[in-house]
């Protein structure tokens, strides 16, 4: 037998090598489509990749913006549910503040302190109205000290009384011009 055949199995049988059905041609076709076609899925995958992108940072920006205006409003939140915010609209509403409380107990019913109704003047300063200023006390009037008399009194710098009495005479130096020159 020869070299180039091979058997199936039977004895005797040669079995050929199939030959090429491609041409030259027809490969260089098939690789160019090939090459084409993932140029093209290359080129929809990286449109959709950009335009995914441009929505991520679109939904970024929209993220920042939210938690922004969250902040905003969740301090406009604590601002209007301050104890202070609550107490100044009752006061609008014309409710008043009661200095003495009572509690009631929701499990069995019971009352803790002394319920007490309120006629509203009770709290004052909070409604805005005036009270009545305290007075002040008056200082007591301060008797000056008189000067030992057998110390000579020397006059400070910023003393006025002893400018005073300086301007009042003319000191004559020698620096100074003589009248009508």
């Amino acid at each position: 037998m020869r070299a180039a055949a091979r058997t199936t199995g039977e004895p005797g049988r040669p079995v050929l090598a199939p030959r090429a059905t491609v041409s030259t041609v027809g490969f260089v076709g098939i690789v160019l489509g090939l090459i084409t076609i993932g140029l093209a899925g290359v080129m929809v995958v990286s449109t959709s990749v950009g335009a995914q992108s441009r929505d991520l940072t679109r939904l970024r920006r929209e993220a920042t913006h939210l938690s922004y205006e969250r902040a905003a409003l969740e301090s406009q939140l604590q601002r209007r549910s301050s104890a202070n915010s609550i107490a100044l609209s009752a006061s609008q509403l014309g409710m008043v503040p009661n200095p003495y409380p009572a509690f009631i107990n929701l499990a069995d019913g019971t009352v803790s302190g002394d319920p007490t109704p309120v006629t509203g003047n009770e709290l004052p300063y909070l409604h805005g109205q005036a009270t009545a200023p305290e007075p002040k006390p008056t200082p007591e009037p301060i008797t000056p000290v008189d000067p030992d008399p057998q110390e000579p009194v020397t006059a400070a710098a910023g003393d006025t009384a002893a400018d005073a009495t300086t301007a009042d005479t003319p000191a004559e130096t020698a620096d100074s011009p003589a009248e009508g020159a």
